[in-house]
C-alpha cells in the first residue's frame, strides 16, 4: 500500500510540474532526406531541412507520430521533463534516439541556441518564434498590486501597458487584471490593447467571460476574428482543445458557439478530429454546417476534412459539405 501511495504522489508531483510550468521543448532532427511531417499529439509541424521544433508541450508523455508522404513509418510516446529541451534525432535504419537533454534556463534567463545546445553568453539566449510567459510571479504580483493602488481605470491601464513593454502576460494573468476594472469599455480598450503582448493567444478567447454584458462579449469576439495572425499557427494541443470544448458545451446558442469556435481557432490550428467532436455539440445542424464551412480554412489536415460529413445525420447536409470542399 505505502508503494502505490508514493506512486501516487510521484505521479501528482509530475502532473503539478507541468502545469505551473508548461514550458518543455521537443526537438528533432530526421536525418534522411524526403518529405516528412512530425505530430507531436495534436500539434503539426513540417520542415524543409529536417529539423521540427515544438515548443511549451504540456505534459510528460506525448505521442510522437513520423509520417513520410502520407505514410506512418513512427509512432510512439516519448518522455518529456518540465523546463528541458529533448533534443531526438531519427532514421529509417535506426529508428529514434535521444541526443541530447538541455535545462531551459540559467540564471533565470532563456539560455538554448536554436537546436541542440546552449548560448554562448551565461545570462542571455535566443527567444523561441512564439514567446512562452516569462514573467516570474513576484514580478506579475508587484504589477498586480500597483494596479490596486490606483484609484481611476485610466491610470490602472496606464500602469499595465508600461509594465507590458518588456513584458509578456498569459491569459490567465489578464482576466485577473481584468477583474480591477468595474466598466466593460475600459476592459474592453485594455483587453484589444494587451492582445499583442499574450503569451497563449490560442487561449485569449476565453477572456470573454470577464465581460458583465453580451455586447461586450461580442465585440471582443469579433475583435479577435478581425485580427488574424500573419505567423504559422500551432496546431491545439489537447489541453487547449478540452478547454475551448467546455467553452463550447457552456454556450446555450449554437451562433454563439460558433462565435467562440471562430475566435479561438484565429492562433491556433486545430485538426479535423477536434472539429468534429465540436460540431456534435450543436443543437441543430444546419447551424453546425455553417461552422463547418467556416472552420475549414484553420484545420491542420484539411485533406481529411470530407470525413465531418460522418458527423451530419440529413443527406442534405452531407451533399452540402462535399459540395463546399470539392469547389476548393
Amino acid at each position: 500500500m505505502k508503494t502505490y501511495i508514493l506512486l501516487g504522489m510521484a505521479l501528482l508531483s509530475a502532473h503539478l510540474s507541468f502545469a505551473q510550468n508548461n514550458n518543455a521543448e521537443v526537438f528533432l532532427q530526421i536525418e534522411d532526406r524526403g518529405n516528412f511531417t512530425v505530430y507531436l499529439d495534436n500539434e503539426l509541424v513540417g520542415s524543409s531541412k529536417g529539423r521540427f521544433r515544438f515548443y511549451d508541450v504540456d505534459h510528460t508523455s506525448p505521442s510522437l507520430t513520423i509520417l513520410q508522404g502520407n505514410r506512418r513509418i513512427f509512432n510512439s510516446r516519448i518522455s518529456v521533463r518540465p523546463e528541458q529541451r529533448l533534443v531526438l534525432t531519427f532514421t529509417l535504419r535506426s529508428g529514434l534516439k535521444t541526443i541530447n537533454e538541455l535545462k531551459i534556463y540559467r540564471n533565470g534567463q532563456y539560455a538554448l541556441d536554436d537546436f541542440d545546445n546552449y548560448t554562448g553568453s551565461y545570462n542571455t539566449g535566443v527567444v523561441p518564434p512564439t514567446v512562452p510567459n516569462r514573467n516570474p510571479t513576484n514580478q506579475f504580483n508587484n504589477l498586480l498590486a500597483m494596479v490596486k493602488r490606483e484609484p481611476f481605470d485610466d491610470g490602472k491601464i496606464k500602469v499595465i501597458q508600461a509594465y507590458t513593454v518588456n513584458s509578456y502576460l498569459s491569459t490567465a494573468q489578464a482576466a485577473i487584471l481584468l477583474k480591477n476594472f468595474s466598466q466593460d469599455d475600459k476592459k474592453l480598450f485594455l483587453a484589444k490593447s494587451l492582445a499583442p503582448v499574450i503569451s497563449d493567444l490560442q487561449n485569449y478567447y476565453t477572456l470573454k467571460e470577464e465581460f458583465t454584458f453580451l455586447s461586450s462579449k461580442d465585440e471582443f469576439l469579433n475583435f479577435l476574428n478581425d485580427s488574424k495572425s500573419s505567423g504559422r499557427k500551432r496546431g491545439m494541443s489537447a489541453t487547449t482543445f478540452e478547454q475551448l470544448r467546455l467553452s463550447v458545451k457552456r454556450e446555450a446558442f449554437d451562433d454563439d458557439k460558433t462565435k467562440v469556435i471562430q475566435a479561438s481557432i484565429q492562433n491556433s490550428a486545430p485538426s479535423t478530429v477536434q472539429i468534429g467532436e465540436l460540431l456534435r455539440l450543436y443543437s441543430f445542424e444546419d447551424k453546425a454546417l455553417v461552422c463547418a464551412k467556416m472552420a475549414y480554412n484553420f484545420v491542420s489536415d484539411q485533406q481529411r476534412y470530407f470525413t465531418l460529413k460522418d458527423v451530419f445525420k440529413f443527406r442534405s447536409n452531407q451533399d452540402s459539405l462535399l459540395e463546399f470542399l470539392g469547389q476548393k
